[in-house]
């Protein structure tokens, strides 16, 4: 065979060789381990980030931004086109906002890969500085971050978002499906000369930015309610406190405060302690603030009048082997059920308490919606505590009758106390207003819950008058205001043991709840202050700050005095009450709610006034009043000036008037909605001797 063709033989078979070794390789690559390769390539040449949304405003009552999100950008790394980890370390680490070391810049620069977060959601102005040191494989990208203007403000009702835009705490949390949008998605390519390049965002990836929260929280208001909490916490040296500004005439929450509070902007720095919204997620004793249900109760079944003599036993009474005293030792003998509320005697109550027994008693105490939670639309409620009456011991009625053995939170006494000043109608506490888009269209508004009625406007009136003596000349009067009638009430609980044993000699829960203006209701205040030290009682630590936060919050509203200016003679001169008086020395009386007195003339008319005010002034004059119907009096019995019966009874027919204010639809517990025009009359039963 000739040289050369054999040479061709050998180049062939080298050829066919190297050709099948080719044709091996690539069934490999395109074949067996195709979608490996792929993935490699993938991850080699692009990366799929996320395009966070710009998350939805919180905003106050008033549209005053409470959180909001901000222009940002994060900072990341290409790990493979650094050629100097160590040199890019330490530039970065110079810049302050980054806040980290260069050792652990470092550490995720050698890693390798192809992608690694330097910082995420960096400010504006920080982001400017890293660019500025132009170091090859660095590189940003615009986000937004979460940012609260007002700090520490309304901190425990807003909550706080974390760096994903998922919402964590408070409203953020609970609204978080509204505020939060959609995420966008935005390609990243790397070129052969390791470039990288932003592709997408746009159509069907483009984000869609979130809708807005509007609360009912006033912003001016909760400043109010902080700053007054603050001081009295930081001045009793107190574990903590919580304060709660209510409508009573749609339940609004104007102001719902915690102390301590927190920065938003800094959640991670914060205790957990800091983060709770005590208004709802703690559960304590309420003490004394709790006999406005038993006198609820009394009054409504007839078991007690305000001028009923009860018996206070000189400051004890024995229920089996327990015996309970009068709070700071009292020695308290025959006192009216009036005075009974006024010195807030524990003896007094336990009385009507135990008249009720415990079936009646525990149907009123769910009635005003203790052991359930109030509906707020807060993460963490707690429903409180209260045991079926199967679990009551042989002293748990009497306990119970003064605020022990009974746990609840600070909106739900708030929500009691409103009931009364609402005429006896409970409204659902709310903290959200609405929904609303980026064009202020509404897309969501809570549904309104009709109000309950638990107790009558009748007994609702007659109860108004005692809270009213509760400050005017009782234990709240700390609470009582220059311009306006105040009815409250003050607690004092001393705080359960461990497991629920026993009670703190040392530990004590101090609150006041109440209304302003009592006859004309615009606000229902409760302020709390828990492990006061060197104080304990409500009327002494709380009933002040319930001042200053009506004082402040009256005068921002624009509420004009409801009680008449009255000219004070001072040196033979005279000034208008509520005047500035030059001297401090010079002693004026604040003006005190006024006492009925008995018409000459026999029967008052009480003609055209609403349910609360005639019901108010017929028992001032010390009558014995049933009540017809609902809204403004359109006849009595007896007609007005004509001679009173011998029990001094007064019957008033009652019937809805445009000019008599707010409609509602009521329904009463268990019943379907009705008409409050079209509710069936309410006779309180006749009194009967306590037992």
């Amino acid at each position: 065979m000739p040289i050369s063709q054999k040479r061709l033989i050998v180049l062939f078979a080298i050829l066919a060789a190297w050709a099948v070794v080719v044709i091996a390789r690539l069934v490999q690559v395109q074949l067996i381990r195709h979608a490996d390769y792929s993935t490699r390539a993938l991850r080699q040449q692009e990366r799929i980030l996320e395009l966070t949304p710009v998350r939805g405003s919180i905003l106050d009552s008033h549209e005053r931004v409470l959180a909001e999100s901000v222009t940002a950008e994060s900072i990341y790394a290409d790990p493979q086109a650094i050629t100097d980890a160590a040199r890019a370390a330490k530039l970065l680490a110079k810049i302050p906002a980054l806040q980290t070391t260069a050792k652990e810049l470092r550490r995720k620069l050698e890693e390798g890969g192809g992608f690694v977060w330097i910082a995420r959601q960096f400010p504006v102005e920080a982001a400017a500085e890293v660019k500025k040191l132009k170091i090859p494989g660095i590189y940003s990208l615009e986000e937004h971050r979460r940012s609260y203007p007002r700090q520490t403000l309304a901190s425990n009702v807003i909550g706080y978002a974390g760096l994903d835009g998922q919402g964590l705490a408070g409203i953020e949390h609970s609204f978080d499906s509204y505020v939060r949008g959609h995420a966008g998605r935005v390609t990243l390519l790397r070129d052969a000369r390791r470039g990288m390049y932003l592709v997408g965002g746009e159509g069907p990836n483009k984000p869609v930015d979130g809708n807005h929260v509007v609360l009912t929280i006033d912003s001016v208001v909760q400043f109010i309610a902080e700053r007054s909490l603050s001081r009295a916490v930081d001045a009793y040296h107190a574990a903590s406190g919580s304060a709660i500004v209510l409508d009573p005439s749609d339940g609004a929450i104007l102001a719902m405060a915690s102390e301590p509070a927190f920065d938003p902007n800094h959640f991670r720095d914060a205790t957990p302690a800091s983060q709770r919204n005590h208004a709802v997620q703690d559960m304590f004793e309420p003490g004394s603030t709790f006999k406005i249900v038993t006198a609820s109760a009394g009054l409504e079944e007839g078991l007690v009048t305000p001028s009923q003599i009860l018996d206070c036993g000189d400051g004890s009474i024995t229920i089996g082997t327990t015996t309970i005293h009068e709070h700071g030792h009292m020695r308290y003998g025959m006192l009216s059920f009036e005075d009974v509320m006024v010195h807030s005697s524990n003896v007094g109550a336990i009385r009507v308490g135990l008249s009720l027994g415990p079936k009646r008693f525990y149907e009123y105490i769910r009635r005003f919606g203790f052991g359930e939670r109030t509906g707020v639309q807060l993460p963490g409620e707690t429903p409180g505590l209260v045991r079926r009456t199967e679990k009551w011991s042989q002293v748990s009625n009497a306990s119970i009758s003064m605020g022990q053995e009974i746990g609840a939170t600070p909106l739900q006494i708030t929500r009691a106390f409103a009931a009364v000043a609402n005429g006896g109608l409970m409204v659902e506490p709310r903290i959200v207003d609405r929904v609303i888009d980026a064009n202020g269209k509404t897309i969501y508004k809570p549904q309104a819950t009709p109000p309950v009625r638990v107790i009558s406007e009748k007994t609702a009136a007659v109860l108004n008058e005692i809270l009213k003596q509760v400050v005017a000349r009782g234990t709240g009067a700390n609470a009582a205001l220059a311009e306006h009638i105040v009815a409250g009430k003050t607690g004092t609980a001393q705080k359960a043991g461990r497991g629920g044993i026993g009670y703190l000699t040392d530990k004590y829960v101090a609150s006041f709840g109440g209304y302003v203006p009592a006859d004309r209701p615009r606000l229902v205040i409760l302020v709390l202050i828990d492990e006061p030290k060197n104080a304990q009682y409500g009327g002494t630590v709380a009933a002040p700050v319930f001042k200053e936060i009506a004082e402040a919050t009256l005068r921002y509203l624009g509420v004009p005095p409801t009680i008449p200016s009255r000219t004070i003679g001072i040196g033979g001169g005279s000034m208008l009450a509520g005047a500035t008086i030059p001297s401090a020395e010079v002693p004026v009386a604040l003006p005190i709610a006024p006492r009925a007195t008995a018409s000459a003339g026999g029967t008052p008319d009480l003609r055209g006034l609403d349910a609360r005010e005639a019901i108010a002034r017929a028992v001032g004059q010390g009558l014995a009043v049933r009540v017809d119907g609902s809204g403004t009096v359109i006849s009595q019995e007896p007609a007005p000036g004509l001679a009173l019966p011998a029990d001094k009874r007064i019957v008033l027919h009652l019937a809805a008037s445009e000019s008599s204010g707010r409609t509602f639809q009521v329904r009463r517990v268990g019943e379907s909605p009705i008409s409050a025009a079209a509710s069936p009359a309410i006779e309180n039963r006749p009194a009967e001797p306590a037992r």
